[in-house]
């Protein structure tokens, strides 16, 4: 018998309110995480780094004559419209005269030299602390500079949608750095994440009560809030992600039609987000268009079908217009010949465990048991629909949420470079849903008296909020006594010393070294060339900072013997990832 539409009105108010006070505790907590982090990983300052310096991807010091930032200034964006436009022209006029072959020209040799000098990873001068905090921050010069992300970019190894979101932020707040910018930015993003899980679960997978609990197990969750804390593009993946789960089990519910409402642009608008944030979501996509398209072939909608790929070319084509790095990245890339090399080695069981591992930790503290009930209770359900109603079971739905998720795991995890969550972040929301419907739904179809059933998904759900509790298990990325923690006094100077021909890793230090009146960073074997470069004066601090490949002891004695401050006492000391600390006050 049907409800009447006032109380099914009443209902799904009742059930928003509740989504909305899971979400608003969600983001009190990952404020409140927030707040406790203290130091970064390296990949975090890069995430600064490529999206605020300018035309400047890794860190670089010394004189440059003629640098990238010069070039474009000569050739290419300039520094406004017209600046764009006049640059345009004027190449157009010398590749005309060179009879457009691009490598003889000026433009070509001039941005060789400009390439040639960014090289050079570290420099025997001293330079200004406000180098640090240009690399880290938006400079003047650079607000909203998009043309700068996009070549930073091309010299990495990603996509560059994440780091246009983080450069927006940051110009908002020109010349200053914050954690907040980018935690802020990924707040933002896995709240629109549970917004579009509520609505996509109590749309699609079983409705409202199965819905709250699954928003509440993965917003409240160890892997949630490590994902927040993570400042990196991985928040926009997971979003990506759940957006493409979303728009498949959208247009399997309106029986294929890939021309449906808005269907085809939302399909388009989330594959081509999705490549530009990170090229494993095209292990997702390719996953899930498999069965999509297995799907509409055994339903024999091979109109549909025609369609649907198409729009997946269309979009493919599209990334790569605005993308075409993507390709050297991939193919040439250290982290694309890194995967395929993994590739040609064979496949690795182990990896897989360890991967699934890494989830059961972050989002079931640690607890195999629970995985493993709610793949035996799934399977229950399917028994029991095959038995009863073979067409109860929305097995279409199921595949789609199920059989992509667990083969990006699989791919991914003899793929990926390090055996770490990061990798499978974007999976997390899909495994929680995993753990919550199955067994909500096996507990639907028992007939057991409304009390019964009321009280076992009370128990089941608390169960499940429990064992990955972020609240009993601290998340990742805190970086407890980090670089955050460590603040210098006035007039310090910094000798950073790397090992012999090492480049330049003082980026994760960042933080410490912008606060410096003057950094030289240097090669072990080329202290000497300090000599004479530096004069004590009353009230400085001298900060040494050693590679930890290298000797402490020794390397401290021979740098206070350059600088002639060999007077001057040991003081605090400080350990990052990169190098060690010592004060000399």
């Amino acid at each position: 018998m049907n409800r009447h539409p006032l109380l099914n009105m009443k209902r799904i108010r009742v059930s928003s309110v509740l989504a909305a006070m899971i979400i608003m505790i969600s983001a009190a907590t990952m404020i409140y995480f927030g707040s406790q982090k203290e130091g970064l990983h390296i990949d975090e300052v890069y995430s600064y780094g490529l999206a605020n310096s300018e035309y400047l991807p890794f860190m670089h010091f010394g004189t440059m004559e003629y640098s990238v930032r010069d070039w474009m200034l000569e050739y290419g964006a300039g520094e406004s419209l017209a600046d764009l436009f006049h640059n345009l022209v004027n190449d157009f006029k010398i590749l005309k005269e060179s009879n457009f072959q691009w490598r003889e020209t000026v433009i070509y040799q001039d941005y060789l030299i400009a390439q040639a000098n960014s090289a050079d990873t570290y420099t025997t001068t001293w330079v200004s602390g406000q180098d640090y905090q240009d690399y880290i921050a938006v400079s003047e010069s650079n607000t909203f500079n998009y043309a700068s992300v996009y070549y930073n970019q091309r010299g990495d190894v990603h996509p560059p949608l994440f780091y246009i979101l983080l450069h927006t932020v940051c110009s908002v707040f020109q010349g200053q750095f914050s954690i907040w910018y980018a935690l802020g930015l990924n707040i933002v993003l896995l709240i629109l994440t549970l917004i579009l899980l509520y609505r996509m679960v109590s749309r699609y997978l079983g409705g409202e009560k199965i819905a709250l609990l699954t928003i509440a197990v993965y917003g409240l969750s160890c892997g949630f809030m490590t994902t927040a804390l993570f400042l990196r593009m991985y928040a926009l993946l997971t979003f990506f992600v759940t957006a493409c789960l979303y728009v498949h089990l959208r247009i399997a519910d309106q029986q294929d039609e890939v021309r449906g409402k808005y269907n085809r642009f939302l399909l388009m608008i989330t594959v081509l987000g999705g490549f530009l944030t990170h090229y494993y979501f095209v292990i997702y996509a390719i996953l899930i268009a498999v069965v999509t398209v297995c799907r509409m072939a055994w339903r024999r909608r091979f109109k549909q079908m025609l369609q649907y790929v198409l729009t997946l070319v269309v979009s493919a084509g599209i990334g790569l217009l605005v993308w075409p790095f993507a390709i050297k990245h991939v193919l040439s890339g250290y982290r694309g010949r890194q995967a395929f090399e993994a590739l040609s080695g064979g496949y690795y069981f182990s990896c897989f465990k360890a991967m699934v591992q890494e989830i059961v930790s972050y989002l079931f503290g640690g607890r195999w048991w629970v995985l493993w009930a709610a793949v035996l209770l799934t399977a229950a359900v399917c028994v029991i629909s095959l038995i009863t109603d073979r067409r109860g079971l929305p097995w279409a739905k199921g595949c789609l949420v199920v059989l992509p998720a667990v083969g990006y795991v699989h791919f991914t995890s003899q793929i990926v470079p390090y055996l770490v969550e990061r990798y499978i972040m974007c999976i997390f929301p899909l495994f929680c849903l995993f753990v919550v419907a199955g067994p909500a739904l096996l507990l639907r179809r028992l007939h057991f008296p409304s009390r019964v059933k009321c009280g076992l998904g009370v128990f089941f759900g608390l169960v499940l909020l429990w064992s990955g509790s972020c609240y009993l298990h601290e998340p990742g990325y805190l970086g407890k006594g980090g670089q955050l923690t460590v603040e210098l006094p006035d007039n310090t100077y910094c000798v950073y010393v790397l090992h012999d021909g090492n480049c330049n890793e003082s980026a994760v230090d960042s933080t410490i070294l912008a606060q410096c009146e003057s950094v030289a960073v240097i090669w072990e074997g080329n202290l000497s060339v300090l000599s004479g470069t530096y004069e004590y004066q009353e009230g400085d601090t001298i900060l040494i900072a050693v590679e930890t490949l290298l000797p402490f002891e020794s390397v401290i004695s021979e740098v206070k013997e350059v600088l002639g401050v060999e007077e001057l006492t040991e003081g605090s000391y400080y350990r990052s990832q990169a190098a060690n600390f010592i004060f000399l006050e």
